[in-house]
């Protein structure tokens, strides 16, 4: 059984993605490449809330939270290519659209609409603050 919260690094796939970052063995162009156009798996929705929170730290929208203790967000998101960039807003944005487009949303919409809105919103506000810097 897996782990995952509302949180954006309350999940497996958060977790080890904040490890291979953290040891440098995270290569975000070999993610983005399997990741389909059509249905964003679980898996990949949670690591791109991941990235977009790193990314996020990196731009002073938040602070630092403890999960990202020995990462160093302006480094790593300087080396994010704008391709890269549009990959993170353009996967938040499916991810959150609708159960058809995102496994993520549909784990979460079978919990009902108030659990839907607590992990979305904060999600949204990101992509919205994410969008100004682009």
């Amino acid at each position: 059984m897996g782990t995952w919260g509302s949180g954006p690094f309350e999940n497996d796939a958060a977790g080890d993605l904040l490890v291979a970052v953290r040891a440098g063995e995270f290569d975000i162009a070999d993610f983005t490449s399997h990741v389909d156009d059509e249905y964003v798996e679980v898996d990949d929705s949670q690591a791109a809330i991941a990235i977009a929170e790193i990314v996020a730290v990196a731009h002073g929208l938040l602070p630092a939270p403890e999960q990202l203790d020995g990462i160093d967000a302006v480094a790593y998101t300087a080396s994010l290519t704008p391709e890269q960039r549009e990959w993170i807003l353009t996967t938040l944005e499916r991810t959150i659209a609708d159960p058809e487009t995102s496994e993520l949303y549909e784990l979460w919409a079978e919990n009902g609409p108030e659990d839907v809105e607590e992990w979305r919103a904060p999600i949204l506000k990101r992509l919205e603050s994410l969008k100004t810097l682009s």
